[in-house]
Order: structure tokens, then sequence, then C-alpha cells
């Protein structure tokens, strides 16, 4: 995704716990900071970060079928990932009224191979443990948002301690992973879901055209909006998708075993199905170099006209949910006993 959708994305989200009243300590820290720590969200595509955190290689989980001795293991069938997805995600209902992936297509082993540590789960998980400690270590300003008292805070250097703006910005530095995770060509690994190969980047100009210039990274970083205009501003987009929040009544808790990697790997897992749905493996095999492109998928006058309809119902829908469901982990972890 671009710059200007991992922006929105991650607004978007501040603004649905917002409305929902929901993980209260979360957007008392992250809503006054979004003009200024929405950088966080775009950081891990700028060529700088590859040196940390954000290699390519943490931005994918792309899949292919297994031949290895361990088939179980990497056999998902469609019963599986509904259940482990939830009701709560537009991919549910999509997956679910699906028959062009058959059960010869279920019953196949799938498995990405990335470099040790390194792809989309991973980074999510990895994120949410550095948020998790830099909420620990936080300075007066970030202590007194989060509840709770840490006893050895005040044993540490002041300037050894965590900036509220620091970790607003890792907070948007996790979204960047958790929307990628949603992206169906981040988590294919046929020749057709390269950037540079018709369906990937139109994809995301695509995304980035609906949404705008509001959140352009200059137009958000210089502007003189108060945080609340700018996420009245962000809901507006929602019409442009057809995406409606309003049947959003709470923010469910982490599906499999409250644990971020599990629930990325599954979203990541459903994103892989959705891309052989858009382009089927029997017209796209995976050892295949033939492309796909944009304009012949979601052609208007081709055999499923309402297909791109669909698709950013999936991912710009549920890309907001799974953020907002991952930052609600975060504050259940330093909630009160009675919060």
């Amino acid at each position: 995704m671009k710059q200007r959708t991992h922006t929105w994305l991650a607004i978007r989200a501040v603004a649905l716990l917002d409305d929902l009243d929901e993980a209260d300590w979360v957007v008392k820290l992250l809503k006054p900071h979004v003009r200024s720590t929405a950088i966080g969200a775009w950081i891990p595509d700028l060529k700088d970060a590859k040196k940390g955190g954000s290699k390519v290689e943490n931005h994918i989980l792309k899949m292919k079928p297994y031949t290895g001795s361990q088939a179980e293991r990497f056999t998902v069938d469609r019963q599986k990932i509904l259940k482990k997805l939830g009701t709560h995600r537009r991919i549910h209902a999509f997956l679910k009224k699906d028959r062009t992936l058959n059960p010869d297509w279920w019953a196949t082993p799938y498995k990405a191979e990335p470099k040790p540590g390194q792809h989309l789960a991973d980074r999510s998980q990895a994120l949410t443990i550095t948020i998790d400690d830099q909420l620990i270590l936080g300075d007066p300003p970030l202590a007194a948002v989060v509840p709770g008292n840490v006893r050895f805070a005040s044993n540490l250097h002041p300037n050894a301690r965590t900036r509220r703006e620091e970790t607003a910005t890792y907070f948007f530095m996790l979204t960047h992973f958790i929307a990628d995770s949603c992206m169906p060509c981040h988590c294919d690994n046929r020749f057709l879901a390269s950037y540079d190969n018709g369906l990937h980047k139109e994809l995301e100009a695509h995304w980035n055209k609906v949404i705008g210039t509001y959140f352009e990274k200059g137009n958000i970083l210089s502007t003189n909006a108060s945080s609340r205009t700018i996420l009245k501003e962000a809901k507006k987009i929602d019409k442009k998708f057809g995406v409606d929040f309003s049947t959003v009544q709470t923010i469910p808790k982490l599906m499999p075993k409250n644990d971020v990697w599990l629930e990325m790997l599954y979203v990541c897992r459903g994103s892989f199905a959705v891309s052989n749905i858009l382009a089927h493996p029997n017209q796209y095999p995976f050892t295949s170099r033939k492309k796909a492109p944009y304009a012949t998928l979601f052609a208007k006058d081709g055999p499923r006209p309402d297909l791109l309809q669909e698709l950013d119902e999936i991912v710009i829908h549920d890309s907001v949910l799974n953020i907002a469901i991952v930052w609600k982990h975060i504050w259940n972890t330093f909630k009160l006993p009675d919060a």
C-alpha cells in the first residue's frame, strides 16, 4: 500500500476507537498526535528504514504450495480459516460464499519461505512487544495516560524514559504491517503478485486515488487542522469505498489464543485465499510467469463486475478493524482490573 492509504487507515482506526469509546487511554495517547506522528504509518516504506525492522521481507508473507514432510501443519481448510478469522471481518463472508476455490485447493498445504524472523506476523508481534516495553518505561506525561504504576520508574534517568510522541509513532508504525497483511499481493508468491507485474501497483494506486490528497504526507504534516477535524475528514472517506463501520458495535479480541503473531498469520492466510479467488490458479498457475492485469480482473463488462468493490470492502474495512483489534489488545495489557 502507498503512503496516503497507510496514513488514512491508521487515522481511521483512531476514529473508530474514539467513536466506540473503546481503548480509552490508547485514543487519549494517539488522538492529539495524529498530525505529527502519522508519519509512523509510512516510515516502514522509506529507504532508510530498511536498515532496521522494515526490510522488504517484513512487509510480505508470500505463500505457495508446500511439498515437504509437514503437510498437515501447513494445510488450513475453509472451515478452519473461517473460524480463525471470525464473522466480524468482511473477508469471512467473501470466503464463505466463494465457490471458485474447490475442496482440493483448500486441502493443499501452502507455506511461505521467509528469512528467519522476517515476515508480516513476526514484525507485527515485534512492534507490539516494543510498544508494551515503551509504555512501561514512559516518562511522566506518558505514564499519566497509561493505567497503573511502574515501581522502578523513579530509578530511571529522565532522558531514558519514553515520550508520548515517540510511542505514538510506534503505534502508527505497527499499523503498516497489519494493513499489509490484508493486501492479497503481499501474501501470494506467484509472479502475478509482484509489484510491477500489472496488479499489485495498480491496486495500490486505485486505493490512493480514492482516498485523495488530504492524507498526502506533505498535507497531513503541514496542516493546522485540529485532531478532531482530521478524524472527521478520515471518516468522510468511508462512503467512497462503500465501507460502513456503523455495524461495528465493539472491537473484538484477538481470535487465536489472544496472540498477535497467530492473528496476523491467519489474516495473511485469508489474504492469500483472496488472491487465488481474484486470479484463480487454474488460469494463473503457481509455476507460471503469466500476468493477471488489473484491467482484466476488474473489468466492468467482465464476469464479475463488482469484484473490485468487494475487494475494496474486504481490504479497507478489515485493515482498519485489524489495527483497532491489535491496539485494543495492547490496551487490554495495561487496563486497570475494573476497566
